[in-house]
């Protein structure tokens, strides 16, 4: 490849925006550059080349709902139907109704594809250079293994999108995605979707080789390690079916990160979910308040409903046939506000002239206003933003326990983490299918709004089911039951608050519903991919 690639330098770090498999490959805007060469000079400024891959986990694009890592996550649960978009709105409506995935030309489908692929190609960068870099062999160790980790967890979302799904004990030879191992600018063709997996478990199996070896502790919850690559490997494991090794996997990272729950994490006033000190979290961003300052480009821009930006007009909720099955007594129960039109002002998170919606979150806190007065107390747009949590292990150590037919292990996995959601919980003495029914429940909410839904729908070949139609004369305009202050509600079927989904655009029906066997389940390739790439075949359209 070109040694004259230049890499971005921005501020401490570096962000690497070259991108595979398109025209722009090889794109930078910078004003400050340096040569690979130089840059690969000894292991400490090799890791300035790591930082700046942790920095783009959490760079805006060049346009709103364009905001790193984040825009992966808010996107996986705007398809499912545990997060309801409570009012139709212009960004991330065409995200939920499950039409922006299947435009070839959408600059969002477009941004998320090259996204992953950019941490691919500055992955292969470092992994290509580091060896003959100045410095000890365990430094070095230590930057492969994180570059290995990121090119793994960078193919892993990439073929959950835009390959067919994976069918456990299947020979998988449906199209994946491109694979890439070097940054060559040869057209590849897409490789099977089992060959792409085979990749990224060589690549997580490498990386935690290394890692564990390492000596070196990481000087920040953004940097990985050893249990950041094996939280990752159980994931992958969990999607590919292998069940008792992917609770095995994720019970390492349970007993060995000194991650450990924390009963005050859904305290939501005290924003514990959006802070990095909380020892649930194994992996995350913290907030960058100088870098991330638009209202439209960052993750809490589309989820908090603390957040000044159009967010206020359409606050997130949570579906409330799912929130009913919540037990009183769990902590959880508090995060999602079912009578917020009708409690006091001053005990809902919300920004000025903002609106108030049955089921809304509280979930992110990003700055709590003082509902007495019209200003808000600090006037922040981020936060810190966890990536995996401990609580994520648990659950997959007890789902791939109960699907493989450990049902004791599995209802005591469950109990650590539900007993301290919930002081009346109880161990489990379901067995079977109602342990697993009992397991994703507490899935469902735990995992509310991190970026899940959609992927564990399509892992498990699960038909999407919003709920049931608003019947007519409900739901009109597409709002319900949200007001300003001094306005009247609107009317909402009960049964259905869901209503985000519905006719607001007279989609109706078909975007209630999403058989598991459609191929709307794949998202399409950017066009830009494919006229450059024509080896890359397209999706079914």
């Amino acid at each position: 490849m070109n040694k004259r690639i230049k890499f971005i330098i921005l501020l401490s770090g570096i962000s690497l925006m070259s991108f595979s498999c398109s025209s722009d490959f090889l794109e930078t805007a910078s004003t400050s550059s340096v040569d690979q060469a130089q840059m690969f000079e000894t292991t400490s400024s090799a890791m300035m080349a790591v930082n700046g891959i942790h920095r783009l986990m959490y760079l805006p694009g060049s346009s709103a709902a364009q905001c790193g890592y984040g825009t992966f996550m808010l996107w996986m649960d705007m398809m499912g139907e545990d997060l309801v978009y409570t009012k139709g709105n212009a960004q991330w409506q065409s995200q939920a109704k499950w039409t922006l995935h299947r435009n070839t030309t959408s600059s969002h489908n477009k941004f998320l594809y090259k996204f992953f692929y950019s941490i691919i190609s500055n992955a292969n960068m470092i992994l290509d250079n580091i060896d003959n870099a100045n410095g000890l062999q365990e430094e070095k160790d230590y930057i492969k293994g994180q570059a290995l980790t990121y090119r793994a967890f960078a193919h892993f979302s990439l073929v959950q999108l835009w390959g067919e799904r994976y069918y456990p004990g299947q020979n998988n030879t449906q199209d994946g995605i491109v694979i890439k191992l070097d940054n060559s600018l040869e057209p590849l063709p897409r490789s099977s979707v089992e060959d792409v997996y085979t990749v990224i478990n060589d690549d997580l199996d490498n990386a935690i080789e290394l890692l564990e070896k390492v000596n070196i502790k990481r000087n920040s919850i953004t940097h990985i390690n050893i249990h950041v690559a094996r939280a990752i490997k159980a994931r992958v494991l969990l999607t590919q079916g292998k069940w008792m090794e992917a609770a095995q996997m994720a019970q390492l990272v349970v007993e060995n990160s000194g991650a450990s729950l924390q009963a005050d994490t859904y305290a939501f006033k005290q924003g514990r979910m959006c802070d990095a000190t909380n020892k649930e979290w194994i992996w995350g961003k913290i907030g960058q308040p100088t870098l991330e300052t638009g209202t439209l480009t960052n993750f809490f821009s589309f989820i908090s409903n603390t957040n000044v930006s159009y967010n206020k007009n359409t606050p997130r909720a949570i579906y409330n046939l799912l929130y009913n099955r919540i037990s009183s007594t769990d902590v959880r129960k508090q995060v999602w506000l079912p009578d917020a039109p009708l409690m006091d002002r001053k005990l809902i998170a919300y920004p000025p002239a903002g609106n108030i919606f049955k089921w809304m979150s509280q979930k992110y806190i990003v700055d709590y206003p003082d509902n007495t007065s019209s200003l808000y107390l600090g006037n922040v747009y981020t936060a810190d933003l966890p990536y995996i949590r401990l609580p994520e292990m648990i659950l997959i150590m007890a789902e791939g326990y109960a699907r493989a037919g450990s049902d004791q292990l599995a209802a005591q996995a469950l109990y650590r983490l539900a007993a301290v959601r919930d002081p009346q919980y109880m161990l489990s003495t379901n067995t079977g299918e109602a342990l697993i029914d009992e397991i994703m429940f507490q899935r469902r909410i735990e995992l509310w709004g991190e970026g899940f839904r959609f992927l564990d729908l399509k892992r498990l070949n699960m038909n999407l089911d919003r709920g049931p139609a608003p019947r007519p004369g409900y739901n009109q305009g597409g709002s319900a039951n949200g007001w300003k202050s001094g306005q009247n509600p609107k009317n909402l079927d009960p049964l259905a608050s869901n209503y985000n989904m519905y006719d607001d655009q007279g989609l109706g029906e078909e975007n209630r519903f999403k058989a598991a066997n459609s191929i709307e389940w794949q998202f399409v390739f950017p066009q830009s991919e494919i006229d450059y790439n024509p080896l890359c075949k397209q999706n079914p359209i």
